[in-house]
């Protein structure tokens, strides 16, 4: 698989992963819409973004950005699990997590390709 191929995917899989959580995400409570929904959408949007941004510019720091808002998303979810907020219940967090796993993975794995190309162009 290319590493266009690999960043068409996570693309396409960071979309279907909103497409899963947003419907959970509004059933957030009201004090919450301003605060953690909000944040937790961002994050999500925002590693979007820089997945789209490094596929048209290959600046390596797109993934790095990529992969912290990955991360603020893990915690922000991991958060609302915790509250014991009802959209976000076992079930939905293990699929939630699931997934932000494998984007971790996919997104992992394009940096590793991009780093040991840079490192072959070096030599």
């Amino acid at each position: 698989m290319t590493l266009q191929d690999k960043t068409d995917k996570l693309h396409q899989k960071t979309y279907d992963f909103l497409l899963y959580i947003y419907p959970l995400l509004c059933k957030y409570p009201k004090y919450e819409k301003f605060n953690l929904q909000s944040a937790t959408r961002n994050a999500i949007l925002e590693m979007l973004k820089e997945v789209i941004k490094w596929d048209k510019t290959a600046t390596k720091s797109h993934l790095y950005t990529a992969d912290t808002e990955l991360q603020t998303a893990k915690e922000l979810i991991r958060l609302a699990n915790d509250l014991k907020y009802s959209a976000m219940n076992a079930k939905h967090y293990g699929v939630a997590s699931r997934k932000l796993t494998e984007l971790g993975v996919m997104l992992g794995e394009i940096i590793e390709e991009v780093k040991t190309k840079e490192t072959k162009g070096k030599k």
